[in-house]
């Protein structure tokens, strides 16, 4: 039997700003992380990359800190400061010691509220995030997901690189930052989530010294929800490896088929044990890496499919794929591969809820996503409650013919593409 000792608790200041926190008394530490809900799926194709790109420059000085200044204020004491652009959010993390959370709470909403935005600052970024732009484009293996997400999302803004294009990037100018910010990073559109040994009446105090106490200001939601067109696609490129990503439409977070899903997904391909891995890899020998995921947003999900593979082997390793995915969909599961899977499942999940930023990010994402909690009892009880036939009907649901899209790049002969037909 499973149980968590965590306290949960949920504050909404009058302006809609959210504050969560799970306060787990055994540890010493806290992470605490400022989230906006703004990532590229929300810049319009002139804009692309600038989420990303502001999430860079905040660091570059407010008007209360240098850069230098910025980056020891937490690391002096111990702490770590961090941030990441996704394509739905942006945000801006630490993780500190319990007895600094003051220092925690004022430098993430200094970072947030008070950037400078320095011109100069600003074209020197450029150069900087061209040249991670540069880094994902010499590393095939991060970027045919890249590729993917543009071939399962077509012209939508999820299918865009969170980086933006060298060209998109070379047209950002502080008018459009400032007017990006003005628009997403307003207190109604922030969620502040915390989790370690801490207070909650004592974060929500501090986040009301240091919050702009502004009127509620709702941020419209543009999201467009996207229409998936099937495609696959080849890009040919002088690399050691082939690398394929294939995948299909799945459900949004909150469908009642999230934990049959979830169970599948680390069926076929969620670490060493898993059929894909097996297969592909310790049967056949055809690839160092494979593995299937689940990636969620707001109003939708991809279930995809990654390997590696040499590129005289691609159209045999797709093949193995499919048989794989063709057995999970038409054969009985055994009660012993269903708990199996459930156990590996359920340990993944405990094991990583022993660090506090994953308890914090996992706060943040059930808030952004559906709205409210999901308890870790909750989460065990929807995982034991799933039965085997309904693994078997959500891959046969998902994984039919004529929704597969697919990507493969790098050096691989003309017809690769005939093994979905």
């Amino acid at each position: 039997m499973y149980s968590e000792s965590a306290v949960y608790k949920r504050t909404v200041f009058p302006n809609g700003l959210k504050v969560i926190t799970e306060a787990i008394p055994y540890v010493r530490s806290i992470s605490l992380g400022l989230w906006v809900n703004v990532g590229s799926r929300d810049e319009s194709l002139e804009s692309s990359g600038i989420s990303h790109f502001i999430e860079h420059m905040v660091f570059k000085g407010t008007a209360n800190r240098t850069p230098s200044e910025i980056a020891s204020y937490l690391e002096s004491v111990g702490g770590i400061l961090n941030a990441f652009t996704s394509r739905e959010q942006t945000c801006f993390y630490a993780k500190i010691l319990d007895q600094h959370l003051e220092k925690g709470v004022e430098l993430l909403f200094d970072l947030a509220q008070n950037p400078l935005f320095d011109p100069s600052d600003i074209e020197k970024e450029k150069g900087v995030i061209i040249e991670e732009i540069k880094d994902i484009d010499d590393s095939p293996g991060d970027l045919v997901h890249d590729k993917f997400a543009r071939t399962m999302f077509g012209n939508h803004s999820l299918g865009r690189p969170i980086l933006g294009t060298k060209t998109t990037i070379q047209g950002i100018s502080r008018r459009k930052i400032v007017r990006h910010t003005q628009r997403y990073y307003r207190p109604g559109n922030m969620l502040i989530a915390a989790s370690g040994n801490l207070d909650h009446v004592k974060l929500v105090d501090l986040v009301a010294l240091h919050l702009d106490q502004k009127s509620p200001e709702i941020v419209p939601d543009g999201r467009r929800k996207p229409i998936f067109k099937r495609e696959r696609k080849v890009y040919k490129r002088e690399t050691s490896q082939t690398h394929v990503c294939l995948g299909v439409p799945a459900k949004e977070f909150n469908d009642p088929s999230r934990a049959a899903a979830t169970l599948l997904n680390s069926l076929l391909g969620g670490g060493m044990s898993s059929r894909l891995f097996q297969e592909l890899r310790e049967n056949l020998g055809l690839v160092y890496n494979v593995f299937s995921y689940l990636d969620f947003f707001q109003d939708t999900s991809i279930m995809g499919i990654y390997l590696g593979t040499n590129g005289r082997n691609v159209k045999r390793a797709i093949k193995a794929v499919l048989k794989q995915i063709e057995r999970v969909s038409n054969e009985p599961l055994a009660d012993y591969d269903l708990d199996k899977t459930k156990e590996q499942l359920k340990g993944n999940l405990m094991l990583g809820l022993e660090n506090t930023s994953n308890r914090m990010s996992r706060l943040a994402k059930h808030e952004l996503l559906v709205g409210r909690y999901i308890s870790l009892d909750e989460t065990i009880s929807s995982i034991d409650s799933v039965k085997a036939d309904e693994v078997v009907e959500i891959a046969r649901e998902l994984f039919q013919k004529t929704k597969y899209s697919a990507v493969v790049l790098g050096p691989v002969a003309d017809g690769v593409l005939s093994v979905f037909d």
